[in-house]
Order: C-alpha cells, then sequence, then structure tokens
C-alpha cells in the first residue's frame, strides 16, 4: 500500500499539465452543486413552507435533505471519475462529470443506504441532546455532561474512522463500476477498504493540513488545493483497488529470493590407474 505522501506525490506528477482544467472544472463543480441546492431549497421553501418549524414540515424536511444527499453524491461521483480519468489516461472528457447518472437506481440506492446510515447516528446523538437535560438538569450534573460528551465524541470518532474510508471508496467505485449491485458493492468495498482505514487516516491528516493552508489565502489557494487532494484521494483509493498497478519492480514487497551459487560440478571422470 502506498503512502500518503506517496499519493500526493503521483497526484502532482497527474496534474502536470491539467492544472487549469482542474481548476475550472472545480469551480463548475462547486457552482452547479451551489445553485442545485439553492433551487431544491427555494422549491422546498415555495410550494411547502418548510421554513417553519412544525411536525407537519418534518416528513418535507426529511425529503428535500435525502434530495440534497443525492445529488452533491452523484456530483461527486463525476467528479471523481473525471479526476480519474486524467490519472490514468493524462486527458479529460467533460461527459466524466455526470458519470453519477450511468446505473442511477444503483446509485441512488446506495446513497440512501448511506444517507439512512448517517441519519441513523446523528437523530441519536440529537434525540440524547434534546431529551437528556430534562432527565439530568446540566447544572447539577456538570461532571458527568463532560464524561457523556467525551464518551460520545470517541464514540463518533470511532464510527466515522469505521465507516467514512469505505463511503469515499464507494463514491470513486461507483464512478468505474456501472454493473456491480448495490449490496454487493458495498459488502466488495468495506472488505477491501475497511484493512487501510488507518493509511486513510494518515491521508486525512495531510489533506487537513492543506486545507488550513489554503483557508490562510482567504479560501482562494482551495482552487489549486482542492485538486490536488482530489487526485490523491482518486490515487489512495486506485492502489487499493488495482495493487497490481502499483506494484513497482524496484521496490518489491515480497522478499527477494536470491539464487544461491551452483556447488563446483565434481569431476566425474575416472582416474586412470597408475602404471
Amino acid at each position: 500500500m502506498i503512502s500518503s505522501a506517496k499519493a500526493f506525490d503521483l497526484a502532482n506528477d497527474a496534474l502536470k499539465g491539467n492544472r487549469l482544467k482542474t481548476t475550472g472544472i472545480t469551480l463548475f463543480g462547486g457552482i452547479l452543486l451551489f445553485a442545485t441546492i439553492f433551487f431544491i431549497n427555494f422549491a422546498s421553501l415555495l410550494f411547502f413552507g418548510t421554513e417553519e418549524e412544525s411536525p407537519r414540515n418534518y416528513p418535507v424536511s426529511f425529503v428535500v435533505s435525502l434530495i440534497q444527499s443525492i445529488v452533491q453524491d452523484i456530483l461527486a461521483i463525476g467528479f471523481y471519475a473525471y479526476f480519474f480519468r486524467i490519472f490514468k489516461h493524462r486527458q479529460s472528457n467533460l461527459r466524466d462529470m455526470f458519470a453519477g447518472f450511468k446505473n442511477f437506481s444503483r446509485n441512488v440506492v446506495v446513497i440512501l443506504i448511506g444517507a439512512l446510515v448517517a441519519g441513523f447516528f446523528s437523530s441519536l446523538i440529537e434525540a440524547l441532546a434534546d431529551y437528556l437535560p430534562l432527565i439530568l438538569p446540566i447544572h447539577e450534573n456538570i461532571l458527568f455532561y463532560i464524561l457523556f460528551i467525551l464518551i460520545l465524541a470517541a464514540l463518533f470518532c470511532y464510527i466515522l474512522y469505521k465507516l467514512y474510508p469505505t463511503w469515499i471508496g464507494l463514491l470513486i467505485k461507483m464512478s468505474q463500476d456501472d454493473s456491480t449491485p448495490a449490496i454487493d458493492l458495498i459488502k466488495q468495498t468495506y472488505c477491501q477498504v475497511s484493512v487501510y482505514n488507518y493509511n486513510f487516516l494518515c491521508l486525512s491528516f495531510r489533506i487537513m493540513l492543506w486545507c488550513f493552508l489554503g483557508v490562510l489565502t482567504l479560501g482562494i489557494g482551495l482552487l489549486w488545493i482542492i485538486p490536488l487532494i482530489t487526485m490523491s484521494t482518486v490515487v489512495f483509493f486506485d492502489a487499493i483497488f488495482n495493487p497490481e498497478d502499483f506494484a513497482a519492480p524496484e521496490f518489491p514487497e515480497a522478499p527477494s529470493q536470491d539464487v544461491p551459487p551452483a556447488d563446483p560440478e565434481e569431476n566425474t571422470t575416472p582416474e586412470r590407474p597408475e602404471e
């Protein structure tokens, strides 16, 4: 498995000569995502009036959030497909941005399963935050709540550590695989990715450092950093899904098997008897 530093090096090499294209597609994807989500929210406010907090609007808010998740992840699939082509073939195709619509029903099923899993944990945390203070007042149980928050944070980080790499791997795999059924794709991806969760954590720390540097430039540097991060992620998961493509002969993982020197040949010619 390649390191996070190696993934960034390979990503930087793949982006040479494609910086302008990837920066433009990043800007285009951001505008498209913002416009789509704005239209969805505007339509929900216009027709359903979901700005008011009431039980009547909860189903509408739930459906709107699901639609937003579908749109966001479908665009992410296309975004990864665009960068995957650049990495593999050093060429780009704008049609890859709509790769998420290939086998659209399968992709929606996978996205809905992910959204439901995330929604379950977020709803559980929200319910605890709403109803626990009614049973145990905060001002009377400060130490309990400090301990509770620490345990909850540790549990959240553990779940994120176990599941988030698989989710990113699913998005990248859906950008290339149009035939595998949803459940089989989830199982296959989890088995392949879960053993590399720690490696993904190291990659995530490097990504956060780059994002911090981008923020220091008032966000302008993110137009250069986001393509690098995306390409590094594509390289990382391609090394997981296609390890044979990264088996460099000069760095073999298997121990070298040196052939021992041949034993000197024995003289098989019979000695002549002495006269």
